[in-house]
């Protein structure tokens, strides 16, 4: 605690420097916020816990008012300011939830670490990674209720529902370049593995609620294998086998000494950093209104049918059929199912039902030739050969194999050779 007091007053000195700046400047708003912070800390030297979070909150408006204006030749000492103040903020909230905890209910339901690793990664969502962080907040507000009632009852500490964020930004439709997809961010041996199911036409990956069951599948059982949710998190990211390899080469089973992939290094210092600010967001700056949470109904609607369709017939737009209906890949329900349980907004499937009835069949249903053709649209990338490949850094590249990409070309089937130039088709899905 006596080096987290140093830390603080050289914070201070720091502070109280590029105030003096802003004041010959003339920059008002920001000299507050300084003078605001360094407040702060004079409080808690002296006691007064309650002045100085709220000392610290005031500053943290100041700071991101949008009143406030930098000038151009300002901007990169700007920049170093906000860092430099964001840590301050962090480290006054570590000191307080760390110090004086009766002065405030439990705030985590993980134990947060408070450490450097995690502070560079507040900061870096604090400073570069802004507009970013409140764009994945802001679209939170659709998702976070639900997902907290699904923790709740599994008995997993709701703070993991902020997985979603560092994952995907809260983006169910979001694929990473490797091939991972959804909320949580599913590869599809791991979807398979956890119960998800992927054909041509449904992805269960792109719908929330399937893929939060099934990352509370992964997680409790990550739990069980290490005891311990800092590893569990590492192995979310990593693979349980790569985690464990690390602690049997190294004979350390603490994740904040482990020596792991750069990734996963960073991986769990930015999820509990997400955490932190997303608890609390106007506490670093953020507008806490988040989107309005996902409100449906649900009605049993035949194969085969168009969201433009259902549109007209709920008399919605078609964004708002295809936003509660992400795991459908080809805006529209699998053709050869008899009915599939659809997602409209609210107060709009009695409409629906009555306009659907009275619609001719061949305007209900696509034909066969639209079918065939949305049946392989996106479902596969053409990929050239470049000098240097083989089928086996292609089939890696794409996290498939190379009997698969035998398959499915021709030319490779009856030559067995690639050439540069040549073009591949890569499915997504098969």
């Amino acid at each position: 605690m006596f080096l987290g007091f140093l830390a603080a007053a050289s914070v201070i000195r720091t502070v109280q420097a590029t105030t003096d700046t802003a004041v010959a400047e003339g920059n008002t708003l920001l000299t507050f916020a300084q003078l605001q912070l360094a407040d702060a800390f004079v409080k808690y030297k002296l006691g007064d816990f309650t002045g100085s979070e709220q000392a610290s909150k005031s500053a943290a408006l100041l700071l991101y008012s949008p009143s406030l204006t930098v000038p151009e030749m300002q901007v990169k000492k700007y920049a170093e300011l906000t860092s430099t103040l964001s840590l301050l903020t962090v480290r006054l909230n570590r000191f307080l939830h760390d110090v004086s905890p009766e002065l405030e209910p439990e705030r985590f339901s993980l134990a947060v670490p408070f450490n450097p690793r995690v502070e560079k990664e507040i900061d870096r969502f604090l400073t570069v990674g802004r507009e970013e962080f409140a764009r994945w907040l802001r679209r939170s507000g659709r998702y976070l209720d639900k997902l907290r009632e699904y923790f709740r009852q599994e008995g997993l500490p709701e703070d993991l529902i902020y997985l979603a964020l560092v994952e995907s930004g809260f983006n169910p439709r979001n694929r990473s370049n490797k091939e991972a997809v959804g909320l949580f961010q599913f590869i599809m041996s791991t979807a398979e593995m956890v119960g998800l199911k992927s054909d041509l036409w449904v992805d269960e990956r792109r719908d929330p609620g399937k893929a939060a069951l099934a990352a509370i599948r992964h997680l409790k059982s990550l739990y069980q294998e290490f005891n311990d949710w800092d590893l569990a998190l590492a192995a979310y990211n990593a693979g349980s086998g790569r985690v464990w390899q690390s602690i049997k080469n190294q004979s350390v089973r603490d994740y904040w000494q482990l020596a792991l992939p750069p990734e996963t290094e960073a991986y769990v210092p930015r999820f509990y950093a997400a955490l932190v600010i997303s608890r609390e967001p106007e506490l670093y700056g953020f507008n806490p209104v988040l989107d309005a949470k996902e409100n449906f109904e649900e009605v049993e609607v035949p194969g085969a049918v168009d969201f433009k369709i259902v549109a007209e017939c709920a008399g919605v737009t078609l964004a708002a059929i295809a936003d509660l209906n992400t795991e459908l890949t080809k805006n529209c329900t699998p053709p050869g199912s008899d009915a599939y349980l659809l997602r409209l907004p609210v107060g709009t499937a009695e409409k629906f039902k009555t306009v659907f009835a009275a619609l001719p069949d061949a305007r209900k249903f696509l034909n066969a030739e639209e079918i065939a053709r949305r049946r392989f649209k996106g479902v596969y990338v053409v990929y050239t050969i470049r000098a240097g490949d083989s089928l086996y850094t292609i089939a890696r590249k794409h996290h498939t194999t190379i009997a698969k990409i035998i398959q499915w070309n021709a030319p490779v089937r009856s030559k067995r050779y690639i050439q540069p130039g040549q073009k591949l088709r890569i499915y997504r899905v098969q």
